[in-house]
């Protein structure tokens, strides 16, 4: 990176990572991913009867809440309407907002990007084709079998969906 550190870096929340950023980029803008975050709400909030309408009280305060105080005060409705004022997971989710609820993070020019979302759909793609260990040769060679093998996944796809459609 030439000496030149980022002005800002998107992970997911990761403790080990939060460490390793803070030490080797001080003052640089760490983002969570909102994309890892909300994965994680269907499995942390598995026992919630109300389930989809606080995905849709999140996602709404997630988009749709420009200033911190309203966030706060959407945050405390979203929390009481479904009674979970006690899980733990969500209380630390809200003591750590300034890492994940853009409404927090306007500080720093982000260009739309709130997910590691593309990085993990790349890494992905290479999986069980090319590892830490590859080569360069090997790699473009690897790099030419995923993309056939895509191009080949696709085509089949299309095939499929033109015989349902007949």
């Amino acid at each position: 990176m030439g000496g030149v550190k980022p002005k800002a870096i998107i992970t997911d929340q990761c403790k080990a990572i939060r460490r390793a950023v803070q030490t080797v980029f001080p003052g640089t803008r760490h983002q969570w991913c909102l994309w890892h975050i909300r994965q994680k709400l269907p499995q942390k909030l598995a026992a919630l009867r109300t389930y989809r309408e606080f995905e849709k009280r999140f996602s709404n305060l997630l988009y749709r809440c420009n200033e911190r105080e309203e966030f706060e005060e959407e945050w405390a409705t979203m929390i009481a309407v479904h009674g979970l004022e006690d899980n733990e997971w969500l209380n630390q989710l809200y003591e750590e907002r300034e890492m994940w609820a853009p409404t927090f993070l306007s500080d720093v020019f982000w260009a739309g990007m709130a997910s590691t979302q593309r990085s993990e759909g790349l890494n992905a793609f290479f999986d069980g084709y090319v590892n830490g260990q590859t080569s360069l040769n090997t790699f473009v060679e690897q790099y030419a079998i995923a993309q056939r093998k895509k191009v080949e996944k696709e085509a089949e796809a299309d095939f499929q969906s033109y015989q349902a459609i007949v």
